[in-house]
């Protein structure tokens, strides 16, 4: 340091000295973005189920299907799925056992038509009930419904 004092004035040995930190800065900044994109190529993004079809590959042939939306029937949303130990609503399964009560009910405002609604009551305290719409037909609704119960045992 004396050597470049006695050689150099003092305004170029500052500025030499700051652009070594610039240098040393640019050179971290991109040692960190390079490490950072290859951990995220890496690692492959969660899948997201949002179709019927999905979820039977994943998971297998469901023993029965209800249909809550007939246009919408390949949507994960728009049926349940029934196995043997589990019911699949919304694309979230729910122990077939926890159950506890299906029913419906008109949940109509006074700006839109009649549209009914299941309601499934669980044990699960992660999950204590699940709401899906079955569509504008009471009687639909209540076939629906009186379908889960018996396959449910509720």
């Amino acid at each position: 340091m004396v050597l470049l004092q006695s050689l150099l004035p003092p305004s170029t040995l500052g500025i030499l000295v700051l652009v070594m930190f610039v240098f040393l800065g640019v050179f971290v900044f991109f040692v960190k973005r390079n490490s950072a994109k290859d951990a995220t190529t890496k690692t492959e993004p969660a899948k997201v189920i949002t179709t019927v079809e999905d979820y039977v590959a994943m998971h297998g042939e469901p023993d029965t299907v209800f249909v809550l939306d007939a246009t919408r029937s390949n949507d994960i949303d728009a049926v349940i799925l029934a196995y043997e130990h589990e019911i699949v609503v919304e694309g979230q399964p729910v122990e077939r056992e926890k159950v506890t009560n299906v029913t419906f009910y008109n949940a109509q405002n006074p700006y839109m038509d009649k549209e009914f609604r299941m309601a499934i009551s669980a044990t699960d305290p992660e999950r204590p009930s699940v709401e899906v719409p079955v569509g504008n037909d009471a009687q639909y609704a209540e076939e629906i419904v009186t379908q889960l119960a018996e396959f449910l045992h509720c």
